[in-house]
């Protein structure tokens, strides 16, 4: 007798493999229902009608809508580390010369993937969450800026080494003060849909949030006058 349980499927399918791009596939019709309709409201069979896939396909790759919500939540949390980790490879930030200006340059990296409209409704969606499912929270924290701080974190050591600038006790504090220098327009940007900054207003936050942070842990040379 044919089953309906999808775990059954999983195990018991033999089926040839999917093309490489269904996974992507799924997500993108994922989110897009996501961001239409809420976490709560969304079925897998709104998702399945907008990916144009079968159940049996959506259950080969992602177990629930849980899953795959986690899976879309990682996809975007990607795109900020690729931005962050590559703005602090081209500023080669643990080795700069001019830590004003490299900060400036990791900031408006940030700032440009965090301003996104689908970054900045999908945030808010895991928000709107947060209660009723903290896990989303915690997820979006441990892949996105847990990461990011990670990664920040031996940068800020190698400039407190070569006497650029201090840290404290705790360094995770020091790097969570420069992400905190960085939020603004986002924070202004949850709150309001129709805040659409121009590059100058951007560009005057993320110079003055640096300038506030090497204030408090730069060293007499890091610091910039005007």
């Amino acid at each position: 007798m044919p089953t309906s349980d999808p775990a059954t499927w999983q195990s018991v399918a033999r089926v040839a493999p999917a093309k490489p791009d269904k996974p992507e596939q799924i997500r993108r019709a994922a989110l897009k229902v996501f961001l239409d309709h809420g976490y709560a409201i969304t079925t897998i069979d709104m998702i399945l009608a907008e990916a144009d896939v079968s159940r049996q396909t959506l259950y080969r790759y992602f177990k629930g809508k849980e899953p795959l919500f986690l899976a879309v939540v990682a996809d975007i949390l990607n795109e900020v580390l690729t931005a962050i980790t590559d703005a602090m490879r081209d500023a080669d930030l643990d080795h700069s010369d001019d830590l004003e200006t490299d900060l400036v340059q990791v900031g408006r990296a940030w700032m440009r993937i965090m301003l996104q409209p689908d970054v900045l409704a999908l945030r808010r969606l895991v928000i709107g969450e947060a209660a009723r499912l903290p896990q989303l929270a915690a997820a979006w924290d441990d892949h996105g800026p847990g990461q990011v701080r990670k990664i920040l974190e031996p940068c800020f050591r190698a400039l407190a080494e070569r006497g650029l600038m201090t840290l404290d006790p705790d360094p995770q504090v020091t790097v969570a003060f420069y992400a905190l220098t960085m939020i603004i327009p986002v924070e202004i940007a949850m709150l309001n849909i129709d805040f659409a900054p121009s590059q100058d207003v951007i560009e005057t936050y993320i110079r003055g949030g640096v300038r506030m942070f090497l204030a408090r842990y730069g060293t007499a040379t890091t610091t910039t006058e005007g």
